[in-house]
């Protein structure tokens, strides 16, 4: 056959479209014009079909469709100008390339073929086996999502510096990164102004459970961001997604064998590197190394097997300073009875390791089934040197005040260093199977077994002092200075004298947690292009049996005996310009454990065994139309928790079981309308919970009697229901063919939120007769929030050289009331929710040189509040605004091999908390900057 390009006049343009239709989009489905994707492959087969009909054979590469090359309409090859030609006439025109597929736009014409994307997100009741291609773009899990909600993708993640997966997420829209307590390190995330204590989050549709002792947030910075092929942020859930959602819910899905058909892969990619800051306990490179790789097997590929793995070391150090309490003279800030501590150090050794394997089975596209096993061992050893000065509150102690600086006089030397060793370990066991029953029924049935431990270690010494110190601090910039007046009797550690009047001590904290789920749904004609009625219904259980033991060892030194700091220094070490962090770190200890007198602290009101189990059901209606879609639903959730530990009564520890139960009921409705081709609108009203906090809820309590005899009881609450919130949504979402624009509205309702507050009970005559104090859910809060995002991969509308320019932009404003109720039954309006910014916004630049590819990607958050509050607003404590620049350049070496540099933090950060009237400086980390080379693989 002779092989020639025809134009549409020649050819049949009506058969051409049905062709296309019916390569793109199940026949089952109703006509309608819109734009659809169809792959290379889809498109090649229509086209060869296309060519057997018409006795003519078109040449066809995807490569030149991309736009690669593309020879001219003389040719014998298919290039996307004479596709465009080709498909005149036909009622369809060609729009553009998309990863994985070619978009189509135009009216299907035959036997009800509709022309939709069909990439299939983990949604609905069909049956998915795997995506087409092994990155989907993130548009597209937009469009197909029922609800409202944003992602970030393997390739998106790639492209930047970020190593774990708060870090990953800080760049989706609404979303914030929160550091582990006084470190530069992401360890958790907010969603729409609510931290991770008030979100759920699932792994391949099984939950993921690695909370602290202290709340229900997931530490997910225990997770590298190179384990996740894609990760979706629901802001707003549907009714079989967990209840514990007010901010939204985290949906990690990992590679599956069938993504991209059954061809092998292999991702492989490492960095090395150095900060600015490196650690001085365990100096030496950083580094990262990761993989995943997948195969099938079997006479119709119907096994598959996938294995990953990262392993990363990171060394550094956190410069860190602060001011303990301000008092107000004047209207300004005044560092008086307080300490002021001045570039200290954070030192840092984070070690990671993470494996996971899944195995895999489809058969006949109806049958998908799947086992994965995942181990983590995350450790961090943190020592934390605080060097600075205490200044007394005494009239002429502080002198010459003025702008945040001031003299001081008659001070004394602080210095102490202490260390944290945490380990977090978890095993994960999950598997699944989803089983198409008819033409458009599923059932999905999931199951997964977590245990996670959770151990810190505490070393905490006695400080060493020198006493009459006069000088110079000044509050102004990103850390606290302080100058001396005579350093060199502040640099000599043999001036420096342990104050022996409290104990050093080593405290142990271990939390076990042991967390079963099993989750079964069933859907019928729910489906993305489903038409018509439809339901859905399920139920799931979900156990937590968790452990908490916490225990403490005191040493105090003799009375009469003298430590000095020289004793225990390394030879030749010094206290100028902060040195203490070289002092023998083990030497002391050795001392300590010899010399001091010991005492232990079981601390039996602080333990307790909880037993959580949380029973759900579900059913919801779905309404499908050509151009809409409507869910109603409701989903209910009862709680019961069982808890023993022990109460202090008169000093004397009393074992105390406690029981407590609540079920919520949370209607959905949410539902979508396109309003053109590419044009959809989305809105919902949801009910939500936050269940209460571990540390309200499960340790013991304290009871003593007052002056009188009558009880005074303090402590948890073993009867504290959950937040409750009513949430509204809506969006305007535009999807291009290789990105989209949205406009995202949402406001909050929160009722039931939990402060601590005392309660007197009076008699008839008004005498107190009992105190209580503890958790109640006295509180509330309402916040209302706009979301705006910009995403396209290539600037393509843009003259030469700027079409090389890719483009990802996002801001949320968010307006916030939170009703604090203090001890004292006070109560106070403050403008933020806990570690809410007042606004976010990122930006991502990517310009593509052909083998070379360059990504800036910045990041700007707003005044946040911290949670911890005064009775005044004084003593409120807020975030100062912050911005990040990070760099990536690739070199495509040879195909599937880049090599990569990457600079993060740029612009040298600092995350400052401050106090006070006049916002001065309470808490200072920085983490400097870091630079790192590196390679990317893939086959």
């Amino acid at each position: 056959m002779q092989q020639n390009f025809f134009p549409a006049q020649f050819m049949g343009g009506s058969a051409l479209a049905i062709v296309l239709a019916l390569a793109a989009q199940p026949a089952c489905a109703q006509s309608q014009a819109r734009s659809f994707e169809i792959t290379p492959q889809a498109l090649g087969s229509a086209l060869r079909a296309f060519a057997l009909q018409s006795g003519k054979d078109i040449i066809f590469d995807p490569n030149l469709v991309r736009g690669k090359n593309a020879p001219s309409l003389k040719g014998q090859y298919l290039n996307e100008e004479a596709l465009r030609r080709l498909l005149a006439g036909s009622g369809l025109t060609f729009e553009g390339a998309a990863t994985g597929g070619f978009i189509i736009r135009g009216e299907a014409a035959a036997q009800g073929g509709s022309a939709t994307a069909q990439d299939g997100t983990d949604i609905g009741a069909v049956v998915v086996i795997g995506r087409r291609t092994i990155d989907t773009p993130h548009e597209q899990i937009k469009r197909l999502t029922p609800g409202i909600s944003d992602s970030v993708t393997v390739s998106d993640i790639e492209n930047t510096p970020d190593t774990t997966l708060p870090e990953a997420l800080d760049r989706v829209v609404g979303v914030s990164a929160d550091k582990y307590y006084g470190t530069s390190d992401g360890g958790y995330v907010s969603i729409r102004a609510f931290d991770s204590r008030y979100n759920s989050m699932d792994i391949d549709g099984n939950p993921i459970w690695f909370s602290s002792q202290n709340n229900r947030g997931a530490q997910i910075g225990v997770f590298p961001s190179s384990i996740i092929k894609e990760t979706s942020v629901y802001k707003t859930v549907t009714p079989d997604q967990d209840g514990n959602s007010v901010g939204g819910h985290v949906s990690l899905r990992t590679l599956r064998a069938f993504d991209g058909g059954s061809r092998p892969y292999l991702s492989l990619g490492g960095r090395i590197g150095r900060y600015d800051q490196d650690s001085v306990v365990n100096s030496g490179p950083s580094m990262r190394l990761y993989g995943a790789a997948k195969t099938t097997f079997g006479a119709d590929h119907q096994y598959g097997v996938v294995v990953g793995f990262n392993a990363q070391r990171m060394r550094n150090s956190d410069k860190y300073g602060g001011v303990d309490t301000y008092s107000q003279v004047n209207g300004e800030d005044q560092v008086n009875a307080s300490n002021l501590y001045s570039n200290s150090l954070y030192d840092k050794d984070v070690r990671n390791a993470v494996g996971y394997a899944k195995v895999e089975m489809r058969k006949n596209d109806g049958l998908y089934a799947f086992v994965s096993g995942t181990v983590i061992d995350d450790s961090r050893r943190q020592y934390l040197d605080r060097e600075g000065t205490y200044i007394y509150n005494t009239i002429g102690r502080t002198t010459n005040f003025s702008n945040g600086a001031a003299d001081f006089n008659k001070a004394i030397g602080q210095t102490k260093q202490y260390d944290y060793d945490i380990k977090r370990k978890a095993k994960m066991l999950g598997g699944g199977v989803d089983y198409q029953v008819g033409a458009s029924g599923v059932l999905a049935v999931r199951a997964n077994y977590t245990d996670f431990e959770n151990t810190i270690v505490t070393r905490y010494p006695e400080t060493f002092q020198l006493s009459n110190l006069s000088g110079h601090y000044d509050l102004n910039g990103d850390l606290p200075t302080i100058r001396f007046d005579n350093p060199a009797t502040y640099n000599d550690p043999a001036n420096w004298i342990n104050r022996n009047t409290t104990a050093s001590y080593v405290r142990n904290q271990n939390l076990h947690d042991r967390v079963s789920s099993v989750k079964a749904d069933y859907s019928q004609n729910t489906f993305a292009e489903a038409r018509g009625l439809g339901f859905a219904a399920g139920a799931n259980w979900t156990r937590l049996d968790r452990s908490y033991d916490q225990g403490q060892a005191n040493y105090l030194l003799p009375k009469g005996s003298v430590l000095k700091l020289s004793d225990v220094a390394a030879p030749g070490a010094t206290m100028a310009g902060n040195a203490a962090i070289q002092m023998d770190w083990e030497k002391f200890w050795t001392y300590i454990y010899a010399n001091g007198i010991k005492t232990t602290d079981a601390a039996p009101a602080s333990d307790y065994a909880l037993v959580e189990d949380v029973f759900a059901g579900h059913a919801e209606a779905y309404l499908s139309g050509e151009r809409y879609r409507l869910i109603a639903g409701m989903r209910y959730e009862t709680t019961h928790d069982q808890d023993d530990t022990g109460d202090t009564v008169g000093g004397v520890s009393t074992p105390s079981h406690r029981s407590n139960r609540y079920a919520n009921w949370m209607p959905n409705i949410q539902g979508s309308y396109d309003l053109t081709a590419r044009l959809k609108l989305k809105a919902a009203f949801t009910k939500t919970i936050g269940r209460p906090d571990f540390s309200d809820i499960a340790p013991g309590r304290s009871v003593g009697v007052d002056a009188n005899g009558n009880p005074v009881i303090s402590g948890s609450n073993p009867k504290l229901g959950p937040r409750l919130s009513t949430n509204y949504d809506a969006s305007l979402e535009y999807y291009l063919a290789d990105g989209f624009v949205s406009l995202a509205l949402f406001h909050k309702d929160l009722s039931h939120e939990t402060f601590n507050e005392k309660t007197l009970t009076l008699d008839s005559t008004g005498a107190v007769i009992s105190t209580h104090t503890m958790p109640l859910n006295s509180g509330s809060a309402r916040v209302t929030g706009v979301e705006a995002s910009f995403a396209k991969r290539r600037l393509d509308f843009l003259p030469a050289p700027f079409n090389r320019l890719g483009l990802n932009a996002n801001y949320t404003y968010l307006d916030s009331r939170w009703t604090v109720i203090l001890t004292d039954g006070t109560v106070r309006t403050i403008d933020s929710l806990r570690n809410q910014p007042k606004y976010l916004g990122n930006l991502g630049l990517s310009y593509d040189l052909g083998p070379v590819d360059l990504h800036l990607d910045y990041r700007a958050r707003g005044r946040a509040f911290t949670t911890t509050f005064g009775a005044a607003p004084t003593g409120d404590q807020w975030i100062k605004p912050s911005d990040q620049l990070d760099a990536q350049l690739n070199w495509r070496v040879v195909k599937g091999l880049q090599l990569t540099v990457e600079a993060r933090n740029l612009t040298d950060s600092y995350t400052v908390i401050t106090t006070g009237a006049t916002d001065a400086i309470y808490n200072s980390v920085g983490g400097g900057r870091s630079y790192f080379a590196g390679f990317k693989y893939r086959y």
